[in-house]
């Protein structure tokens, strides 16, 4: 695939979508934007709503921008708040509940948003 040529925009202008267990998710960059490797979402997660709890071949890394959660990643619960990362390994089951509204910035391989999205 040919990298596209580059992007800058506002992620108040990307459609909001809402996700299983009350977030919501912007798909920032994918490979409509010509990104060869990696998409970036946006997720919203209003006070006590969850991420769905999941599990998939693929590694997710994530930043808190601001609020706080509990973050689930397979057998353990950790506290994530605002300046914190998150890994989260391939296969790993994972999930996060808001403590209190909480926007992350989330990164997956491009494929996924291909699946997810289509073409």
């Amino acid at each position: 695939m040919k990298a596209g040529k580059g992007k800058v925009g506002n992620s108040s202008d990307v459609e909001e979508k809402e996700m299983e267990g009350g977030a919501r998710i912007r798909w920032l960059i994918t490979h409509r934007d010509g990104a060869p490797n990696f998409s970036m979402r946006l997720i919203s997660i209003p006070e006590g709503k969850n991420t769905p709890f999941h599990s998939h071949n693929y590694e997710h890394e994530i930043f808190i921008i601001e609020g706080k959660v509990n973050a689930t990643i397979d057998d353990r619960v950790e506290e994530a708040v605002e300046g914190d990362f998150v890994f989260i390994p391939p296969n790993a089951y994972h999930g996060m509940v808001a403590e209190k509204d909480t926007r992350i910035i989330c990164i997956v391989p491009v494929d996924v948003a291909r699946q997810m999205l289509g073409n």
